[in-house]
């Protein structure tokens, strides 16, 4: 496994560059680069999938169980920061309207959800493992699985409500105050989550990262004042790196012992420490991009070639054949589920507005 890391390391470096001295990356968080991040991120989510359908632990693999180990469920603080940052800032961009737009995101992404869901259920009962319909139907809201990956899905859906919700009560104040005062409610509901699924004794994987997407769109609304200080030359940057690197070091002694708070503190800092780097060195090239491009598709389709291969024992006995088998049918397999659910989706879209015209006409 170690060695597909390296390859990935590879990538990332391939078409990578670096500001010089008392230059930074004002474009840092451009859609395009913030696609290749996730891009890389998306790979670890696959590689770190992958290692749970196999038992064999050889030399080349030892190296990457413990990065796995190291990292834990912060491979997806990229997901989330980037999405909280970039929803804040289409609510800044349209001056609050944005917000009208998450139901449609939605019930879109629920519909994807729940095709790849029905998917799952079918592949699975196939091979011979049938579930309960009681689970399917949990599974359809992301709360339970039928093979599939679930919480960040469910957790990214509860989300979407808790931030209309939040700009929808900040709207009773005026344009800027409203904004903030929304950020405050969404901070406060995200809180007010976490503390739910920890009461319903959810696993901690499915609520210890949550708090990284309002984090993103604080940092949206305070951009500007948080660049100041650490692009304002080299010695400042370098200060700021090295403090998060403390902070980061010094919370990962205690994330498990520490409660939901240190490991909530260790996770922003790796999340900072990632933004911060990328302020000097632009990551960048189309694959990374593609990848980042396509990660609801692809995190949600990775674990159906790995449950055919595990079911025939192909994971065991071709451990890396089997990784690189992976790769090659999630991607088309992809780009093709994007294809139909688009089509889907438009065409209900189609539908509804024709209701709505007809509704009008009377």
């Amino acid at each position: 496994m170690i060695l597909f890391c390296l390859l990935l390391v590879l990538i990332v470096f391939n078409g990578a560059q670096f500001s010089d001295s008392s230059e930074f990356n004002d474009r840092y968080l451009d859609k395009k680069y913030t696609s290749a991040v996730n891009g890389v991120f998306v790979v670890l989510i696959v590689f770190s999938h992958y290692s749970q359908y196999f038992t064999s632990i050889g030399v080349l693999d030892s190296p990457y169980i413990y990065l796995k180990e190291c990292m834990g469920q912060i491979v997806v603080a990229t997901f989330w920061f980037y999405s909280g940052y970039g929803m804040m800032e289409a609510v800044r961009r349209t001056d609050g309207k944005y917000i009208d737009k998450i139901p449609t995101k939605f019930w879109q992404l629920l519909l994807r959800f729940d095709i790849a869901v029905l998917v799952f259920w079918t592949v699975n009962a196939i091979l011979g493992k049938l579930y309960p319909l009681k689970t399917l139907m949990l599974a359809l809201t992301g709360w339970e699985s039928v093979g599939n990956s679930n919480w960040y899905i469910f957790a990214i859906l509860v989300e979407y409500i808790l931030m209309y919700a939040a700009f929808k009560l900040g709207n009773f104040w005026s344009q800027d105050s409203g904004r903030l005062i929304g950020l405050a409610f969404l901070v406060a509901f995200t809180a007010a989550f976490v503390f739910v699924l920890m009461k319903a004794d959810r696993p901690s994987y499915t609520y210890n990262t949550i708090m990284i997407m309002p984090f993103g769109a604080l940092y949206s609304e305070f951009r500007r004042r948080i660049e100041n200080v650490v692009m304002r030359n080299d010695i400042s940057y370098l200060l700021c790196l090295a403090a998060l690197v403390a902070i980061y070091v010094l919370s990962s002694f205690r994330r498990w012992r520490g409660g939901i708070e240190v490991y909530t503190i260790w996770a922003i800092s790796f999340i900072c420490i990632v933004v911060v780097l990328t302020m000097k060195a632009r990551i960048y090239n189309p694959l990374l991009e593609w990848f980042g491009k396509h990660i609801f598709s692809i995190y949600i389709l990775q674990r159906l070639p790995m449950l055919v291969l595990a079911h025939f024992g192909c994971i065991e006995s071709h451990k890396y054949i089997s990784l690189v088998v992976t790769f090659a049918v999630t991607l088309p397999m992809a780009l093709l589920f994007e294809r139909l659910t688009d089509r889907i989706i438009t065409a209900i879209n189609k539908t509804l507005a024709q209701s709505h015209r007809e509704e009008i006409n009377g």
